[in-house]
């Protein structure tokens, strides 16, 4: 039996409603009386509380032979306290269901720490006494050591990672710590001993150097009151920990060859130092970096992969390093195309800095970065992040809430200016890892700059 056929007009198409401007959560700054720094971010409903705990120890305090202590450190204090060694201490945290992840960036230590909001105080309470009274086993160091020496020799053969290296070497001073590896060397790292750990615990990891990033649902858990009780009891010198002044960055832009003979793709990676995320440019450059490569429908991507078929995806990023960013651009290519590619690369970089970007790309930028918002930071753990960042990065707490309102007040001018000075088409230091004796002429025949070559085993590390 078929359905009787329906009459008269179609309903109107209901009318899409205007996006409603959204703010980054509100932020709460305290500090305890051990000069602990707390900030928190109410998200009522998140029952799973995510905290973020950052100790402000640059990497430029290490010991130049012992660099990569501070990434030993931190996951060191996985490793026991009084009454539990680290066994015991990892199941006391997976009985309060909760996860522990561990690292070290440039500005310092990060810990990372998600907890049902009914475990906070016993988890919260494990973990200060681990930044307090860590037990640091030798044998434990001996393995994170070991486990790091062998970690930094299978990075040198990631084309990635191994072109990351060499970026770095080459836009920032030997003597500054920026111009390493964050985790150190095989070498360095072989360095560190139990002792070597507990001495810099015990002289850099206190609370006045300390933040504590914590979102979820606070009202519920009276959160406020176990951060107080628990994160009181931890002791230390006052005071902050000054780094030494880092040396002026390169002017020079180098064209650096890895040569991997018998390699099927080249990883090229262009790059240079760009403003960092508390500088007044930051939100333009935040645009003009999305529209150029920052997703898959801009201009990298469309002229590479969609147009070219060069690459299955090329992208811009800006990785905060200490107060500076590296404008970075990235990605895989065929090994036949690495000299077109890199002559597309510029093409594209020297029409942004000659025309810009068009309102089109501007107003897709900030869809995808402001109105998306709402979605990115939908859980706690999202928020507690970005609360991290920005303690990492040495910005004003008070500037986040209103963040995305400044992204959305960006002129396609202003984005534009932004790009043009931090990704300029004569002032990037390209890497190229791959067969050179297929790309290796052709580029040096268009290279402006200097060209090193470097063998596989080779290093250009100061």
């Amino acid at each position: 039996m078929t359905a009787p056929a329906t009459t008269g007009p179609r309903p109107a198409r209901p009318a899409t409603a205007p996006v409603r401007p959204w703010h980054f959560p509100r932020l709460h700054r305290s500090v305890l009386d051990n000069g602990l720094t707390l900030l928190t971010c109410d998200r009522p409903g998140q029952e799973v509380l995510s905290a973020e705990i950052i100790v402000a120890v640059p990497l430029a305090l290490e010991p130049r032979e012992l660099e990569g202590v501070v990434g030993i450190t931190a996951s060191a204090l996985a490793e026991g306290v009084p009454g539990l060694d680290s066994l015991d201490f990892i199941h006391a945290l997976e009985h309060c269901g909760a996860t522990l992840g561990v690292g070290a960036e440039h500005t310092g230590l990060r810990i990372t720490l998600d907890v049902p909001g009914t475990h906070l105080e016993e988890a919260l309470g494990l973990l200060t006494s681990a930044l307090r009274t860590p037990l640091f086993p030798a044998r434990s160091v001996e393995r994170l050591v070991g486990a790091r020496a062998n970690a930094y020799v299978r990075n040198r053969a990631d084309a990635e990672r191994r072109a990351s290296m060499e970026l770095h070497t080459a836009l920032f001073d030997a003597a500054d710590r920026r111009s390493r590896p964050a985790r150190g060397t095989d070498v360095t790292v072989r360095g560190i001993d139990r002792d070597a750990v507990a001495a810099f615990h015990h002289r850099f990891v206190r609370p006045a150097v300390s933040t504590v990033a914590l979102a979820g649902d606070l009202a519920r858990y009276d959160v406020d009151a176990v951060l107080r009780r628990v994160l009181g009891t931890w002791e230390g010198e006052p005071g902050t920990l000054e780094a030494p002044p880092s040396p002026p960055v390169r002017d020079e832009a180098p064209v650096i060859l890895v040569d991997r003979p018998g390699a099927l793709q080249t990883r090229l990676v262009l790059g240079r130092v760009a403003p960092g995320r508390a500088t007044p440019d930051w939100d333009a450059l935040l645009i003009g970096n999305h529209s150029l490569g920052g997703s898959v429908n801009a201009r990298l991507d469309r002229e590479l992969r969609e147009a070219k078929g060069y690459t299955y995806g090329f992208h811009s990023r800006l990785l905060g390093v200490v107060q500076d960013s590296l404008a970075v651009v990235t990605g895989a290519v065929e090994t036949s195309v690495t000299a077109p590619a890199l002559n597309d690369i510029t093409r594209i970089l020297t029409e942004v800095a000659d025309r810009g970007i068009t309102e089109a790309e501007r107003a897709a930028a900030v869809a995808q970065i402001v109105d998306a918002a709402p979605l990115r930071y939908l859980t706690a753990s999202a928020v507690a992040e970005e609360m991290a960042l920005l303690v990492l990065d040495g910005r004003d707490p008070a500037s986040l809430p209103d963040a995305f309102r400044r992204a959305a007040a960006i002129t396609t001018e202003e984005a534009s200016g932004a790009l043009r000075s931090a990704f300029p088409p004569d002032g990037m230091v390209t890497v190229a890892i791959g067969d050179v004796s297929v790309f290796g002429e052709e580029l040096r025949g268009n290279a402006t700059a200097p060209v090193h070559l470097l063998r596989t085993g080779s290093s250009r590390l100061p």
